[in-house]
């Protein structure tokens, strides 16, 4: 599949917005028709072909698709739905490589994280034990420290341990969503949601408005084993839903590392398991960056002076330094970037900024990370 040219992404988009289509006959209709357009143009036989109900489409979609094509695009302007296309350059391509990937993915966030290659997934429990916790937070914050994104799935337990213990230390995470990008889920996390979509990144490859059921979550665990070098597992029942992760990073030739845990708790069984069948043991953070010294051996003092400006920003200093690029942003530009609540104090933000010097100011109202 070639890059798409923006009229194919607006198609892509409406037959990814069409409940029930997926994305394995979405493909297929490419590889059939070698384009979306021409797909388009043989809509009636198409449509007949798919057997594709009248219920579930946009009205008019019948008699003029490339209007409703068009409508589609506009709304997704007017609301801001962003999202990556398969081949658009901004597309991983560590995730592009495994089986069936996703055609796209919406976001919200920094989609640069979709670009960094020393990411580790870690999930388990979403009832995690006291000691599970303790064990997510001490090896979370070690992984941060050593310069590696962490991703998860936003779930209760230790999913949220994971991606909270990130922000704290000032480490990054990508949360990957069963549910369509608007969808707060759980309805628990929303503060932890409202933090990442401003400084980290949020994906999902349903269409906004996708609501969270059972079934769409072992989906979403392939995109995070996807993403990631490899996946820890901390706790997790027999049947958990990470063990799914586990697999998936199998299929996808990435290393699986568990945690040990005492033999007499249920939540041990899918960690022991994992470690019966070959799985990495973890009892210290040393375990896994002594694996990946290959991959970490270019991270150096570069992450921790990084890392060290993070942590001594405030959160709404830490908003406006991560929209900044090194090549620089005009003043206009980041106005339109950070969150309508902090636009009032954005001069004032920079300041700050420049006085602790954490960023430059160029000529013409650019700024810019040192």
């Amino acid at each position: 599949m070639n890059d798409l040219t923006t009229r194919e992404r607006d198609i892509l988009y409406f037959l990814i917005m069409i409940p029930g289509l997926g994305r394995k006959r979405i493909r297929a209709i490419y590889e059939t028709y070698g384009s979306y357009a021409a797909a388009l143009e043989d809509w009636e036989d198409l449509f007949h072909l798919l057997k594709i109900k009248d219920t579930t489409l946009p009205p008019n979609v019948k008699k003029s698709p490339m209007e409703v094509v068009k409508q589609l695009a506009c709304e997704r302007e007017e609301r801001e739905i962003r999202f990556l296309a398969c081949t658009d350059p901004g597309y991983p391509e560590r995730l592009r490589q495994i089986p069936d990937p996703p055609l796209a993915l919406f976001y919200r966030g920094d989609p640069t994280l979709l670009l960094e290659e020393k990411t580790i997934g870690v999930v388990g429990s979403r009832k995690p034990s006291p000691y599970g916790r303790a064990v997510c937070a001490t090896l979370t914050k070690e992984l941060v420290h050593a310069g590696l994104t962490i991703v998860s799935g936003l779930a209760y337990g230790i999913d949220g341990e994971a991606h909270d213990t990130a922000l704290k230390n000032g480490g990054r995470t990508i949360g990957v969503m069963g549910c369509g990008i608007d969808q707060v889920y759980p309805a628990g996390h929303r503060k932890l949601y409202q933090k990442m979509e401003l400084t980290e990144l949020l994906i999902s490859e349903y269409p906004p408005g996708t609501r969270a059921i059972p079934g769409l979550f072992p989906e979403r665990n392939r995109i995070i084993s996807g993403l990631s070098a490899g996946v820890l597992i901390v706790e997790a029942a027999e049947r958990s839903g990470s063990l799914i992760t586990a697999d998936c990073a199998l299929e996808q030739g990435k290393d699986v590392f568990a945690v040990p845990g005492p033999i007499f708790s249920a939540l041990s069984a899918g960690p022991h398991n994992l470690l019966k069948q070959g799985a990495k043991l973890v009892t210290k953070v040393s375990d896994i960056l002594e694996e990946w010294e290959h991959i970490l051996s270019s991270f150096g003092a570069d992450n921790n002076i990084e890392r060290t400006r993070i942590l001594s920003m405030s959160e709404e200093e830490m908003i406006v330094y991560r929209k900044l690029s090194e090549e620089g942003i005009h003043t206009d530009e980041l106005l339109q970037a950070v969150p309508a609540s902090q636009r009032g104090m954005l001069h004032q933000t920079l300041l700050v900024l420049e006085a602790k010097g954490h960023i430059a100011c160029l000529p013409g109202g650019y700024y810019a990370r040192r």
